[in-house]
């Protein structure tokens, strides 16, 4: 199916909220409906428009948008934009801010469906479970598009999986109730790890920012894998797996961070092998992060 309609994106409601006891609007029944008209974008195994993973699948990219969108136009409650917050300052520099912005206008932009836009992202969100899946929530195939090829991200049935911690939740879940009470169903919830913030749509910006479309428009450069050089970010746990932790992508992030300080500190440390600025998790956990300082006035969530 192919996708011409503009993204519901519920950013005014969402972003300007009131901050005491918000609720995140729900997403209409006809979501998943208005996303499959998206211009440039199929779902490919993911079952007709009314199917769970479908409409799974569309929330998440929706809410990824919005995530992406809060990091542009928000801020906390004393005026701080994400730049200047502990959001942006676990995963990145001052001199990053010109790179993260214009991927997350890229992640937003590309997904408004506005035929005005002279940025449209083009790829496939597919649902077929394959032997590359394993343990996996998802993977991306982010070579550049060809006449031949389209990028795919793969949403494997780990996502999808009701029980997995990482993805069963939507921003949707749970209410933002500042200093909840104890039966409050409320994201605000304090002294939780970072796991417990994380939703499907963390996950889908993290594999939308592979994607090789969104790396030129951010502006990185190829990864020097011969003729399918990408743009789009990678993971620092698969590329040093013994030096950062892939159970942990958002420690990792935090890490690289750390380590490009220890080394421009002291050139005797070993230069990180990506820079923050290509980390696919950096973006994600940066953009989960800043949501729920946002919503909950925190000043940052814990490892």
């Amino acid at each position: 199916m192919t996708f011409s309609s503009r993204l519901l994106i519920a950013a005014a409601s969402l972003l300007c909220a009131a901050q005491t006891a918000t609720a995140i609007p729900h997403p209409s029944n006809n979501l998943a409906r208005a996303l499959v008209k998206r211009h440039e974008v199929t779902f490919e195994d993911c079952g007709g428009e009314d199917d769970k993973k479908q409409k799974k699948a569309a929330q998440a990219w929706n809410e990824a948008a919005n995530l992406a969108s809060l990091t542009m136009i928000g801020k906390l409650d004393d005026g701080t934009e994400f730049k200047d917050t502990n959001a942006f300052k676990h995963y990145f520099e001052a001199d990053d801010g010109d790179t993260t912005r214009k991927m997350y206008s890229g992640i937003q932009a590309g997904s408004s469906g506005d035929s005005g836009n002279a940025f449209q992202l083009k790829f496939i969100i597919t649902c077929k479970k394959t032997d590359d899946c394993k343990d996996s929530l998802a993977l991306t195939d982010a070579k550049p598009n060809k006449d031949d090829f389209t990028a795919k991200i793969r949403l494997c049935p780990k996502f999808f999986d009701e029980n997995e911690e990482r993805t069963k939740n939507h921003l949707t879940s749970k209410e933002l109730i500042r200093n909840p009470k104890r039966r409050d169903n409320s994201w605000c919830q304090p002294g939780q790890p970072f796991k417990f913030f994380e939703t499907a749509s963390h996950t889908f910006l993290h594999e939308m920012t592979h994607l090789n479309q969104l790396g030129v428009e951010a502006g990185l450069f190829p990864n020097n894998k011969g003729d399918d050089d990408t743009h789009g970010t990678e993971d620092i746990y698969q590329i040093n797996p013994s030096g950062y932790d892939p159970g942990s992508p958002e420690k990792s992030g935090r890490k690289l961070k750390d380590n490009w300080i220890k080394y421009n500190d002291d050139n005797k440390n070993k230069k990180p092998e990506l820079q923050r600025i290509e980390n696919a998790e950096s973006y994600a956990a940066a953009a989960t992060e800043f949501f729920f300082q946002k919503h909950c006035g925190w000043d940052e969530i814990m490892e």
